[in-house]
């Protein structure tokens, strides 16, 4: 069995948040996105706080982030964060935030990126980026 994907984890202190075989992957750096896809050349990448867009053969995944450290040899993405919450949609992680603030699970520092990162998430839907139809997963 040929290994196509790229397999991609994100991590934060307390443990693997989300991994998954991956078509392709979007991360927001300070210089724009940056999209990875399997057997890209190997790299170590400065990912801004964010909503990161992972394609598994499946659909979407949406996953944001507090910035962090990514590195991909080309078949594996490692992506080391503070903090990440997931879901099946851009609204699903915008919940998430909401109940991670609420929950009080975060120190003061975290809490601010919290806060800068669901402000970022809901001014890209806002504008209505790329993002999967409503309805979710596509077969």
């Amino acid at each position: 069995m040929a290994d196509t994907g790229l397999h991609f984890q994100v991590r934060t202190p307390e443990r693997t948040e989300f991994a998954a075989d991956l078509v392709s992957l979007r991360l927001p750096t300070d210089s724009g996105q940056v999209g990875l896809r399997p057997r890209c050349e190997p790299a170590v990448l400065v990912v801004e706080p964010g909503l990161v867009l992972a394609k598994t053969r499946d659909g979407l995944r949406f996953i944001a982030t507090g910035g962090g450290l990514l590195r991909s040899s080309g078949r594996d993405a490692i992506l080391l964060t503070p903090i990440a919450v997931t879901g099946e949609s851009a609204q699903d992680v915008a919940r998430a935030l909401d109940d991670a603030l609420r929950a009080g699970r975060a120190d003061l520092e975290l809490r601010s990126v919290l806060q800068r990162l669901e402000t970022g998430i809901l001014v890209e839907l806002r504008a209505g980026a790329a993002l999967a139809p409503s309805g979710g997963r596509r077969g």
